[in-house]
């Protein structure tokens, strides 16, 4: 009965990933070829953003008939969302089918886009649980940036029943707040748990650490970071689960995710597409590591074509011991997130912060927010050059004040530039001891 009234409205689409899952990997290219070329022709026709940058680039309709064109397509930037917001949003796109969004963005530049209310994206997720022996409406914990007010999370309650999702707020994980959630946990008795890298580790320790007894899951999912071999046996042993890597980005949700087999990750194909591109923007050899570049095939509304993520990874060759045919990629690599410490021993995970700047994505260039070995904090941001740029900012910077209730000092610093590190500026830095 629960199973049934929680599939309802998502059932068609959820069928359909379930079998596209096992098609011949020749097949599934060839759909997955034909549905990024449609796309990609869609953006064209329906988009002022797409219309220039494939003219300027020298293509007409009748090369974007051809799916061989694909991979020649120009590769679309963070810079160029930022500058195009409403050059992107496409013809179909209105207030009913579509919602504003914002990314903070692993590279510390906030961006905003818009989301494709019409695809149930959350069925992309549910066939990843399926593969962990999770049903879409089993219960589920999360341990995240919390950004619902009360009354929207009574309406998300009310959207997801019969079936109940916790919630840790990773911006608030202090001994009080993680024995609430844990007591929510007992009572809903979750099968999966789902949330960043460092806010899991940071629950676990606290399972660790107190001995407190509590219903095992069946899976745990992490993302938002790499995560480590010390970090997946930490959560195995204290969850008595296994760890499952998934990749999903703010701008782009669900693109890949492993299977119990755990031998990379399958990438959701039928979908999405990713690629992995060398220096000279061609695909790279499997074992080679290379940028993800991504396409969502399901946002009609903000079409993202080839776009430029930056994280780092390798392909997979062959098919997976575990009988789904979609192509792996190796785990994620390159995404660096830290978590701060404040002095009484609560913690702050570093991965919810990068929406730190969500309300003024476009007063902020680029930001990073570094501890201090004394604990002091330090926010340092490029403004846009706008008048009102700063006092945005000094607003924004209060919300850290509040996370941290006046544990430390946190100050701001305006500055011109942000140096990178690896080729990517890491958003959370803490010289605090872990």
């Amino acid at each position: 009965m629960k199973r049934d009234l929680f599939l309802r409205d998502n059932r068609a689409m959820f069928e359909r990933l379930l079998h596209d899952q096992s098609l011949e990997p020749q097949e599934l290219a060839a759909l997955q070829a034909r549905r990024a070329i449609d796309h990609a022709r869609f953006a064209y026709e329906n988009t002022r953003f797409y219309r220039d940058l494939y003219r300027d680039a020298g293509l007409t309709p009748a090369d974007l008939a051809d799916p061989a064109a694909f991979p020649s397509l120009p590769i679309v930037h963070k810079a160029d969302v930022r500058a195009h917001f409403e050059d992107i949003r496409s013809t179909e796109a209105t207030p009913e089918n579509s919602l504003i969004s914002t990314s903070g963005g692993s590279t510390g530049e906030p961006l905003k886009l818009l989301r494709d209310l019409r695809t149930p994206t959350r069925t992309i997720e549910w066939r990843l649980f399926s593969w962990w022996g999770v049903h879409p409406s089993d219960n589920v914990a999360i341990v995240s940036r919390q950004v619902k007010s009360k009354n929207a999370m009574r309406k998300h309650d009310l959207q997801w029943w019969p079936s109940r999702r916790i919630q840790l707020d990773a911006y608030r994980m202090d001994e009080n707040s993680v024995s609430e959630f844990l007591s929510q946990w007992e009572s809903s008795k979750p099968e999966v748990l789902v949330g960043y890298v460092g806010g899991i580790v940071e629950l676990a320790s606290f399972l660790e650490r107190s001995g407190i007894a509590f219903h095992a899951p069946t899976a745990v999912a992490v993302t938002a970071a790499p995560v480590t071999p010390a970090q997946r046996a930490l959560i195995e042993s204290t969850f008595g689960a296994p760890v499952y890597d998934h990749y999903r980005s703010a701008e782009i949700p669900w693109m890949a995710g492993e299977c119990r087999e755990a031998e990379g990750m399958h990438t959701f194909a039928d979908v999405r597409v990713i690629e992995v591109l060398g220096p000279d923007d061609r695909q790279v050899l499997p074992g080679q590591v290379g940028e993800t570049v991504a396409t969502d095939l399901t946002n009609r509304v903000f079409p993202l074509i080839r776009y430029r993520l930056g994280d780092r990874t390798t392909t997979i060759p062959g098919v997976c011991a575990c009988g789904v045919t979609l192509p792996r990629i190796a785990n994620v690599v390159g995404r660096v997130s830290e978590a701060l410490h404040l002095p009484d021993g609560r913690v702050v995970a570093g991965e919810g912060l990068t929406q730190l700047f969500s309300n003024a994505v476009d007063d902020v260039r680029q930001f990073q927010v570094h501890q201090l070995a004394d604990y002091s904090i330090v926010v340092r941001c490029v403004p846009a050059p706008d008048e009102h740029a700063v006092s945005a900012i000094e607003h924004s910077v209060d919300r850290i004040r509040d996370i941290v209730r006046g544990a430390v000092p946190v100050r701001l610093e305006l500055v011109t530039s942000i140096p990178h590190d690896g080729g990517k500026i890491r958003y959370i830095r803490s010289d605090v001891p872990a």
